[in-house]
């Protein structure tokens, strides 16, 4: 389905992949387009992130003050669009044929008129984790930004910190096919962590990466650490620094859950070099070196 591109509209795109040709067949992507007012005449930065709806709202604020598009890619099986229940809820959880037809969305926005001057990728929880696999396993995407807040880069350690039952490992197993356990490496192959290769690869070329996780105690009572144990970012950066054979820097705050991206949005910008900050955002900026330790502060405990 396509319709014409106002202003100001959000725009359902079908799928360009082969699962959603069939009819009666649910689409493997869902996407919706929020134009920049004339992006189909001057290029625009187009803001993407991956999730749904329900992390699409996350971005909305941003790209009115810049002036962006706004791409809201969305796994075909997810039922849930209002994040009031997780009862119909389903991510990709790293879905490769997912991310493949992710990471052809922009060129094929491209195709269909819109503008883009350059792509940025970014957002919290879920979306952070699922933008950072995204880049991690296309680094051709070339975007000028990937900015993941209050995330974490490994599923593994996501899986981990979730109690039997929980809804978010139930999930997590339904996609995957299967508890960590049972499913070990393909855990492993679904991790940011364990592409840290792309992830290089991007910043090489020319790629801004910003990583920004709460140690506060709040986020590590609501998520059991997984967004900021040592293993949820910092042990990664580190190795990140190893491949890249130069310092890599995180930053950390004492916010809310993805408060960072909510209030302090135009800070969390000037990480990455796309605007100046207006207030002080109480951040710290931690450099992680090559075959270094951990350093402290980096996690919670």
């Amino acid at each position: 389905m396509r319709r014409r591109f106002l202003a100001g509209v959000v725009c359902t795109l079908a799928a360009a992949a082969p699962a959603a040709a069939a009819p009666g067949r649910i689409p493997l992507l869902r996407t919706e387009l929020r134009p920049a007012p004339g992006s189909y005449v001057h290029a625009r930065p187009l803001l993407m992130t991956l999730g749904g709806p329900v992390y699409c709202g996350q971005l909305f604020e941003l790209a009115a003050y810049l002036d962006a598009s706004v791409a809201c890619a969305d796994y075909g099986r997810n039922g849930e669009t209002s994040g009031l229940t997780r009862s119909k809820r389903l991510e990709d959880w790293g879905d490769p044929a997912y991310l493949a037809a992710a990471a052809r969305l922009p060129a094929r926005l491209e195709k269909q008129g819109v503008k883009v001057s350059e792509l940025v990728l970014m957002g919290a929880s879920y979306a952070g984790y699922a933008n950072a696999e995204l880049v991690a396993t296309h680094p051709g995407l070339r975007p000028r930004a990937l900015i993941v807040v209050d995330s974490f880069l490994d599923l593994p350690e996501r899986y981990s910190a979730l109690a039997p039952g929980q809804a978010t490992q139930v999930e997590i197993v339904k996609a995957l096919g299967g508890t960590l356990t049972e499913q070990p490496n393909l855990y492993a192959a679904r991790s940011p962590s364990h592409h840290l290769d792309g992830l290089a690869t991007a910043i090489r070329g020319g790629m801004r990466f910003v990583d920004l996780w709460s140690t506060g105690p709040g986020e590590k009572r609501e998520f059991n650490g997984a967004t900021c144990s040592p293993a949820a970012n910092a042990q990664w950066l580190s190795l990140l620094a190893t491949v890249l054979h130069r310092p890599v820097t995180g930053y950390v705050t004492q916010l809310s859950h993805a408060d960072a991206l909510r209030n302090w949005w135009r800070e969390v910008l000037a990480f990455a070099g796309l605007d100046r900050p207006y207030r002080h955002l109480s951040a710290k900026a931690i450099t992680f070196r090559p075959g270094g330790t951990l350093p402290s502060g980096s996690y919670c405990r």
